[in-house]
């Protein structure tokens, strides 16, 4: 299982974006990931998150949980969002955790099952997003993973 210190190096070598928002992954599981971003990264003209950042934060949350299991099965993959939703309920006026929402074993299985078996599959992952303990957000992606040739 890559550690959360293996994690945030990929995304910041590999996602420079994920760097200059400040975004760290503070915990992976198998079934679901924490992250933070700073508010002072990802401020808008009204003193609160800017909507991208929040949207692109459970993006990230979402793509560490799935890319996680993979690397933790030693699956080669290439993983793309595919599609995304952000529901906003509430600005973000202070520092954001995101947080994944627990995949089941089966989610899992039948995915990398799916990608072994076809060299592509698709998941759903949603993640929620807090400010202040609050939750102001909901990001659900569609990821989809490709096995290299």
């Amino acid at each position: 299982m890559p550690s959360v210190d293996e994690i945030n190096s990929h995304l910041h070598t590999q996602i420079p974006m994920t760097r200059h928002m400040g975004i760290l992954v503070t915990r992976f599981s198998m079934t679901d990931v924490e992250t933070t971003a700073p508010l002072k990264a990802n401020i808008n003209h009204q003193q609160s998150a800017f909507g991208g950042s929040i949207a692109a934060l459970g993006i990230v949350t979402g793509f560490v949980a799935i890319w996680g299991n993979l690397k933790a099965r030693e699956i080669n993959a290439e993983l793309v969002i595919q599609h995304s939703e952000t529901d906003f309920s509430k600005p973000a006026l202070s520092d954001m955790e995101a947080r994944s929402r627990t995949l089941s074993d089966l989610q899992i299985e039948e995915f990398t099952k799916t990608l072994t078996q076809n060299g592509r599959a698709r998941i759903l992952v949603t993640s929620d997003i807090f400010s202040e303990g609050k939750l102001i957000a909901s990001n659900t992606g569609t990821f989809v993973a490709i096995t290299e040739a």
